[in-house]
């Protein structure tokens, strides 16, 4: 037994070559040399130091959704977090009335602020993840995002804990700070408005009911690519849809029917034969499957649109 390896015992249940596979959405990725599941913060933060004075690379995963993990073996530690934990009240003249800790899932953070009757997040009903990836990713739904009620992040960096305003999270669309530097978020604040409970179950239901028209059953990472900012639009924009424009993007997965690639398939991968923004795992699909689809598809939109359409799933590769 391998010193590194006793070392990791003391913070979470470790494996050795674990496929991710296992613990993605997509059921896609290749063996990890290492990989710890840890359910406390301060395991968590205790493993982020250790791995870091002794200059072991590292990557972390949450609920494993809105990532395509590389086929090949990851030479370092793959960290799980994950936790039971809930969100916590707080008063609002302090400028955010819930806590929410990155670990939970956010569907966790979506039913406490609907028991709590505060509205704002019920766009997030249905979403897989967790907190963090859904601070880290700007994730958002129905025109709305995560960005819009955040107050403060909490994150780990290079060993100091600090508290990031909203301001410096630098959020954009499908975006934040925090895809282009090491910090490990922690823990969320949000301000959510109080609201009527009766209506934002109701708005929920609705959401729920939504979702599951569109998305498909087989594994998959989520919505694939970004959607088109009307303002990026190089066309007509009066050609468009009304509701696009209502909307102020075009969808992608309009983009990937357009072009006729709605039910195209590589290997074991294939783009959703009701929507064309969801590549799903129908038989054992490599990364490589996935990313042969995803590059024809960029070519045929730019070829016909003159639009580059961009991954919202993150492509791991080593």
């Amino acid at each position: 037994m391998d010193e590194l390896y006793k070392k990791l015992k003391e913070f979470g249940n470790v494996r050795i070559n674990e496929p991710l596979a296992k613990h993605t959405t997509f059921k896609i990725g290749g063996p990890a040399q290492y990989f710890v599941a840890v359910e406390e913060k301060e395991k968590l933060l205790g493993l982020l130091n250790l791995l870091r004075d002794n200059g072991v690379r590292f990557f972390i995963i949450g609920g494993g959704s809105n990532l395509l993990w590389t086929d090949n073996e990851y030479d370092g530690v793959v960290i799980k977090y994950f936790c039971q934990g809930k969100p916590e009240l707080n008063a609002a003249d302090a400028g955010w009335n819930v806590y929410a800790p990155a670990c939970i899932p956010l569907a966790s953070l979506v039913g406490f602020c609907a028991e709590n009757s505060l509205t704002g997040l019920e766009w997030a009903v249905g979403i897989p993840g967790m907190v963090g990836g859904a601070v880290r990713g700007n994730a958002g739904a129905m025109g709305k995002d995560t960005s819009q009620s955040l107050v403060s992040a909490d994150v780990w960096r290079d060993g100091e804990i600090l508290e990031i305003s909203k301001a410096d999270c630098t959020f954009s669309y499908r975006d934040s700070v925090f895809k282009n530097n090491g910090d490990v978020l922690l823990g969320a604040r949000f301000y959510l408005p109080p609201g009527d409970k009766k209506q934002i179950m109701a708005e929920i239901q609705k959401n729920v009911s939504h979702r599951l028209s569109r998305v498909p059953r087989q594994p998959s990472a989520g919505s694939f690519f970004k959607n088109i900012r009307l303002e990026k639009w190089p066309g007509d924009i009066k050609s468009l849809p009304e509701i696009f424009r209502e909307r102020g993007t075009v969808p992608a997965g309009w983009l990937v029917e357009q072009v006729g690639m709605k039910g195209c398939a590589k290997g074991g991968a294939k783009i959703a034969d009701d929507h064309g923004n969801f590549i799903i795992n129908t038989d054992g699909a490599t990364q490589s499957d996935v990313l042969t689809i995803v590059e024809e598809i960029k070519d045929k939109v730019y070829n016909k649109f003159g639009v580059e359409l961009e991954p919202e799933v993150q492509i791991v590769s080593f």
